[in-house]
């Protein structure tokens, strides 16, 4: 399964509405409230995209019996040199949203054998653009 994501950082100076600047980098120091706000935005668009790729479609939901790995393919807006580890807050956030639409049993060490970051080049726009791959193993 293949999700796409299109987003903005807070401290990004494209002109922007602040509901679209949902990017929880791990360097940031962002207030708990306004992490909460990012996280729970982050966690019901992952869980719409969920529900439209599986609606009307009866699939067997990962489960420790039948597990999958993680891959975030990070396309950055610039050429200044990024760390896609450290979007680890938000690929979390991410997961829970995926987690609530029931994609999975939990996204616990037993069904999620394994998240990767990757660096996937240039987004061509003013935002982040994450891919987020889902392998059965």
């Amino acid at each position: 399964m293949k999700f796409e994501f299109e987003l903005y950082r807070a401290t990004s100076k494209a002109k922007v509405p602040t509901w679209q600047k949902l990017i929880i980098n791990s360097n940031d120091r962002m207030h708990y409230q306004q992490k909460a706000k990012v996280t729970k935005k982050l966690r019901h668009m992952a869980k719409l995209q969920a529900y439209e790729v599986s609606f009307g479609r009866t699939y067997e939901k990962f489960s420790k019996n039948k597990p999958c790995g993680v891959t975030l393919t990070v396309y950055t807006p610039t050429k200044r040199r990024s760390d896609p580890d450290n979007l680890q807050p938000t690929l979390k956030a991410i997961m829970d949203g995926f987690t609530e639409a029931e994609l999975w049993a939990d996204d616990n060490h037993d069904v999620v054998k394994y998240t990767k970051h990757q660096f996937g080049g240039l987004s061509g726009t003013d935002a982040y653009r994450l891919v987020v791959e889902i392998d059965e193993l």
